[in-house]
């Protein structure tokens, strides 16, 4: 597949689970489940139910058991670790190796960068012909010196052993251009972007999300007077958390009745929040913090406004889920972000690491209701055309497909 075409869900997607590859088998690999649980689970299910065997490779933990368990993959556990350990990842690739020797697959199909060049590698060394590498963000952009190179080699040797580099946003691909990780036409973009799309029939607001909705304003102590400002990700220092509450407490001494509501879980491996900004979480009368949650989506109506004042992306899931629920969001111009919101439009764009222009903008919205309704309206009506699980599904099988057939005839 010369090129770095755009591949588009109009081009016919075939009998993948025909006679013709009935005993297709393929794995995906990602270093913690929950990555393909949340991102990927609607691509698995098809394959299932076209009777493509599907092997998930990932670290032992209770999701990927699920996989196992209510989706009918088989899975093999790998001791992945999230940060850099030499010896611990040459050992799984020495198990990966001997699994893909062991066992015949069509399609090596990796995600994140540890297990990209984990599984890019163990799959070159074991001859697997059709290797693939998705590229969901570059950890690198906010790292420095010695871990900084270190991560863009990883990144290099990812996209040079993989025959296939799927790019998740055209920002993204195009900061892969300028520090020359990949050449231009092995990469592509399904679509217009993301991972594999957003589950129209979980984010959409239904006839039972007010009563849902009216039920957890009540047992967070929200009242039909507050006005919530809604963050959902890492609460790690890349996500901006500090320029976050920073606004927050900025506007909460000019109306009391605004609530912000944070959910997330803490990631030591990325960074940790200063005690006193942690304390001020924990604490503020006005803030309430949540773990993450399978049932995320019944937490996005009782935002008036999503925000993600991130240092960086690779296409920002939240974002998506948030217009799907027709929430505008505010979000910084930066890699995945410009992708995500059409500013002044579908949300608003501001400057990284400005709080005074974040408060703005936060302030713009929740005081301009027909505004940030057109916003989200908006925001919705994109989501349905561009980025609907549905759409990538059907991309993703047409390029399992055509890299079927390309090994078939070569």
């Amino acid at each position: 597949m010369a090129g770095s075409r755009t591949l588009n869900a109009k081009q016919s997607i075939g009998h993948i689970g025909g006679t013709k590859h009935k005993n297709m088998r393929i794995l995906l690999t990602a270093s913690m489940p929950e990555t393909l649980k949340v991102f990927y689970l609607p691509l698995i299910e098809r394959l299932v139910s076209e009777n493509i065997r599907v092997t998930v490779a990932s670290a032992e933990r209770p999701a990927l058991l699920e996989f196992e368990e209510k989706h009918g993959c088989q899975i093999l556990p790998l001791n992945y670790h999230r940060t850099i350990a030499p010896g611990s990842d040459m050992r799984i690739i020495m198990s990966l190796v001997k699994h893909l020797r062991a066992n015949t697959y069509d399609i090596v199909h990796a995600h994140t960068p540890k297990a990209g060049y984990i599984g890019m590698l163990a799959a070159a060394l074991a001859g697997v012909k059709c290797r693939v590498y998705t590229c969901h963000g570059l950890a690198y952009e906010t790292e420095t010196g010695f871990k900084r190179r270190l991560l863009k080699c990883v990144e290099r040797l990812s996209c040079t052993l993989a025959h296939h580099v799927l790019v998740v946003s055209p920002s993204l691909q195009a900061k892969m251009l300028q520090d020359n990780l990949c050449r231009k036409n092995k990469m592509q973009i399904l679509g217009d972007g993301t991972a594999c799309g957003v589950d129209l029939k979980r984010f959409s607001l239904t006839s039972e999300n007010p009563g849902r909705s009216e039920a957890l304003r009540r047992s967070m102590g929200f009242s039909t007077g507050n006005k919530v400002i809604g963050f959902i990700g890492r609460l790690v220092p890349d996500k901006g958390i500090h320029i976050l509450v920073e606004s927050f407490l900025t506007l909460y001494n000019q109306d009391s009745s605004i609530r912000l509501l944070i959910i997330g879980a803490m990631e030591p491996h990325r960074g940790n929040l200063t005690p006193s900004m942690l304390q001020t979480i924990q604490q503020h009368p006005g803030i309430t913090r949540l773990d993450f949650t399978d049932q995320i989506e019944a937490y996005y109506p009782l935002m008036d406004v999503f925000v993600l004042p991130t240092r960086r992306e690779g296409f920002p899931y939240t974002v998506l889920e948030a217009a799907a629920m027709e929430v505008p969001s505010i979000a910084t111009r930066v890699t995945g972000c410009v992708d995500a919101v059409i500013d002044h439009q579908t949300g608003i764009l501001i400057p990284p690491e400005s709080s005074s222009d974040l408060t703005k903008a936060i302030h713009t919205l929740l005081c301009d209701k027909s505004l940030a309704q057109s916003m989200g309206r908006q925001a919705k009506d994109r989501v349905v055309k561009h980025f609907s699980s549905q759409r990538l599904t059907d991309l993703h099988l047409t390029l399992y497909q055509e890299i079927a057939a390309q090994t078939i005839t070569n």
